[in-house]
This record gives structure tokens, C-alpha cells and sequence, in this order.
């Protein structure tokens, strides 16, 4: 992040609060990353299971997003514009991530899957190398306009493959899982355009700082939010194969006359 200009604010209590959203957002990714494995492997059911590892991809970017940030922090120069990059990174994998959980339950497409074959690797392979290119030979105003270019696509394509899941399978676990998502990468979205502002020095500094810290904290906890889901989700499944919960498989001793009927048989 930048530090504000012309605020009366104390850098050192604005690093500290930046240092905190940066773990957050880091321990945040790391717990959904774990959570979403065991979703994955306990959970979901076969045809489905594979989809999921194009969204961990983006919630790895996430994680990295943090780790840099920390890096930013410690006084690690180029840490700052991996975090930026990693932004776009997140949104391209979530949004192929979402795309395919939506295609796995039958949900209709923007491009056909034909199509998407090739053109889905060569939009990723184009961005990942455009975005490499002008990090190592243009300025920073280039990479911050391609980053936010990937942004604004992948976002509305992500929210548009996001809702046509929570339609098709409401009331399912995946349904769940996605509607707490959503949130979460809208947060990080946040972020990243306050980021970018103040790397174009598009605005005051001290709101984008201000609201880049305000999404950071919201980005963690929507993270949050989602692997406790995916957690809760486990929890009911454990419960429905839970002996102590199935009443007619165990003898009702609150019942005196069938306890002495089934002792006399």
C-alpha cells in the first residue's frame, strides 16, 4: 500500500494496520485452501471434484497477495508490485474457477465450451505474458492499466457464472460455498482499484489508502466467512452418518415397556 500524505495520522499505527490485513488476508487464503481440499476430497461428489482446483489456484493468489504485502511492508521494494500483480491473478483463476464449478451442474455459458478450450489458455497465457512483459520493460502506470483491464473482465465474468450457480443449485453445499466467495473476491476488487488509483495517482492518496485498508480487512474476513462455511458444510454431512443421531438404530431405554419386551423375546 502507500503511505498517506498530508494525514495527521501516525505512520507507525498505519503500518501496524496494514501489517494485520496483510496476515489476515494471508492466514485467511491459507485456512480456505485447507478447508476447500477436504470439501473437495469429503464433500463434493465425483463428476464435480475437479472443478474446485482452478479455484484454489486464485485463493493461492491470495494467499501470495498477502505474503507480499508483508514483504511490502518489511521495506522489500519490488514486494509492491507483486502484490498488484497478484490481484489479477486471483480474479483470472477465480473466475476460471467459478466458470467450471458453474459448467459442472449444468449451468449455461457466456462462450461455448468449444470455443473455450482454446480461447480460455490463450486469455490467461496473454495476460500472465503481457503482464510479465510490461513488469520487466514498461512503467508502472502500463501494469497497473492491464491489471485493472483483467480486473474489470474477470469479475463480471466471475459474477456472472457465480449467481448462475447459486440459481441452479440452491440449497446445495455448493450454492453455499459460492455465495460466501463472491464477497470476498468483490472485496479484493475493492482493493485492488484503490491500489491502482494511488499507483496512477488518480484521486487523494489518503482515500485510497484509507479504502484499500478497509477491503483488505473485509477480503480477510469473507475469506474467513467461507472456509467457516465450507467447514459447516462438513459438519452436516458428518452428522448424517452419525450413529448417535439415527433414533432407529439404537434401543429407546426411555421406553420401560419395549425395553421389557425386547428382553423377554
Amino acid at each position: 500500500m502507500y503511505p498517506l500524505q498530508g494525514s495527521a495520522t501516525d505512520p507507525a499505527v498505519l503500518t501496524v494496520a496494514q501489517l494485520l490485513g496483510y496476515v489476515l488476508i494471508a492466514v485467511a487464503a491459507a485456512s480456505l485452501l485447507w478447508y476447500l481440499r477436504r470439501f473437495a476430497r469429503r464433500i463434493i461428489a465425483t463428476p464435480y471434484r475437479s472443478q474446485w482446483r482452478y479455484l484454489a489456484v486464485g485463493i493461492g493468489a491470495a494467499a501470495v497477495y498477502g505474503v507480499a504485502g508483508l514483504a511490502e511492508t518489511a521495506g522489500v521494494a519490488p514486494a509492491a508490485a507483486f502484490r498488484r500483480g497478484a490481484t489479477l491473478f486471483v480474479f483470472l483463476f477465480s473466475a476460471i474457477g467459478v466458470r467450471a464449478v458453474h459448467r459442472s451442474v449444468g449451468g449455461r455459458s457466456l462462450v461455448p465450451d468449444e470455443v473455450l478450450r482454446w480461447l480460455g489458455p490463450l486469455v490467461v497465457a496473454g495476460f500472465v505474458g503481457a503482464w510479465w512483459g510490461l513488469f520487466l520493460l514498461s512503467s508502472g502506470p502500463a501494469v497497473a492499466a492491464l491489471e485493472l483491464a483483467g480486473l474489470a473482465l474477470a469479475t463480471g465474468y466471475t459474477l456472472y457464472h457465480a449467481v448462475g450457480t447459486v440459481r441452479v443449485e440452491e440449497g446445495t453445499s455448493i450454492a453455499a460455498v459460492t455465495r460466501q466467495f463472491v464477497p470476498a473476491l468483490l472485496a479484493l476488487a475493492v482493493v485492488a482499484i484503490a491500489d491502482h488509483a494511488a499507483a496512477l495517482a488518480v484521486g487523494p492518496a489518503a482515500v485510497s489508502e484509507a479504502v484499500a485498508l478497509v477491503g483488505t480487512v473485509l477480503a480477510g474476513a469473507f475469506l474467513f466467512t467461507t472456509a467457516i462455511a465450507i467447514r459447516q458444510q462438513g459438519g452436516e454431512v458428518d452428522r448424517l452418518y452419525d450413529p448417535t443421531t439415527w433414533r432407529g438404530g439404537r434401543a429407546d431405554t426411555d421406553r420401560p415397556e419395549r425395553a421389557e419386551r425386547e428382553a423377554g423375546d
